[in-house]
């Protein structure tokens, strides 16, 4: 995902040549009669144009979520979200446009020297009619609606009660159980290039054959530093000492808030490969135990569920109508629960956190 951030150029360039193929599957699906109506709303209209060019840019920020877009049972939501956005960054404060300018003139610079460069992108933009006035523009859109995002999380936020922060921890109190252990990740992917490391099989079949090494009495420091492919953890014998569990991803989570004290369980598989664990300890939290830091989360959390429902309540007033051509259904089922939310996702990592982050 291309951040609003400063980035190297050449990462920029690399990301624009990942989104050519992308892009082409996206926007070759079938042409399409340029300026047809396909949603309406109090105030305005979306056209089919507008919207393959807004894809087209998304595939060059944000690649998943532009593959959400082409999916047909989940683009009606996204033109739903685009025409929300559109609507609501008219209330952001004139000291949040002005850094969205900022980093829009960034952008820009960005795109045109990878122009320049890259001829794959160049291409793109001519075939998708995609110019860099018009992903200039969508930039400012999406960043424009980040900010009314935070600006209005951080509103509702504050109006969060002690009551609600209660409830929201009962629904997952063990999320805040502190857990010592340590694990042997055989990774199946590289984080960083998706390129394959060990296929499921061979990696679980390693796992396995760890296992048995560490019930022998192996020494996790060196059976970390041969075999594990977590960097933020095999020198270290694969330690996590002390972590909330709620930091982890679910399987991961599950695994250090139920497996047996003090035993080698069988792997794990994440998204990341097999884990070979052991916990070491683990103790509930009570909710008057919290920290600060813990509430923090929870009343984020509430924020935001109120959040969603706001931006639900200000889509209905808006009386949206999308009237899409028929498409084929994909044979491969996708669940509106998957995809993704208005607010920036985390890239994953080798780290089983479920924030991205190791520790």
């Amino acid at each position: 995902m291309l951040h609003r951030n400063r980035m190297s150029y050449r990462r920029f360039a690399m990301l624009m040549l990942a989104a050519v193929m992308l892009v082409a599957i996206i926007s070759g699906c079938g042409k399409k009669e340029e300026g047809k109506v396909i949603a309406s709303y109090t105030g305005g209209e979306i056209t089919d144009k507008e919207f393959d060019k807004y894809a087209a840019f998304t595939a060059l920020m944000n690649q998943q979520k532009a593959m959400y877009m082409s999916i047909p049972q989940f683009k009606e939501q996204f033109i739903k979200q685009f025409i929300v956005s559109k609507v609501l960054i008219k209330e952001v404060s004139k000291d949040n446009l002005k850094e969205v300018d900022t980093a829009a003139a960034t952008f820009k610079k960005q795109l045109e020297d990878g122009m320049k460069s890259t001829p794959e992108l160049k291409e793109h933009m001519k075939t998708s009619k995609l110019t860099v006035k018009d992903a200039v523009a969508f930039f400012k859109i999406d960043a424009a609606f980040e900010k009314y995002y935070t600006t209005k999380g951080e509103e509702l936020k504050a109006k969060v009660t002690e009551e609600e922060i209660k409830t929201e921890f009962d629904k997952n109190p063990s999320d805040f159980n502190v857990v010592t252990l340590r694990h042997i990740l055989i990774g199946t992917s590289d984080p960083s290039t998706n390129a394959q490391l060990k296929s499921d099989e061979d990696a679980l079949k390693l796992a396995k054959e760890v296992k048995v090494k560490l019930e022998a009495g192996g020494d996790w420091n060196a059976l970390a530093k041969e075999y594990s492919t977590d960097p933020s953890s095999k020198e270290t014998g694969g330690l996590y000492e002390k972590q909330k569990a709620g930091v982890w991803v679910p399987e991961f989570k599950e695994a250090a808030n139920k497996q047996e004290i003090g035993k080698v369980g069988d792997p794990v598989r994440t998204q990341f490969g097999y884990h070979v664990m052991k916990v070491e300890s683990r103790e509930a939290t009570p909710y008057d135990k919290l920290v600060k830091e813990d509430k923090d989360k929870l009343s984020v959390a509430v924020a935001t569920t109120l959040l969603g429902d706001f931006l639900t309540k200000e889509q209905d007033k808006l009386g949206i109508k999308v009237t899409l051509p028929a498409e084929p259904t994909p044979t491969a089922s996708g669940s509106p629960s998957a995809s993704p939310s208005a607010s920036p996702s985390a890239s994953p990592s080798a780290s089983p956190s479920a924030s991205g982050s190791s520790k």
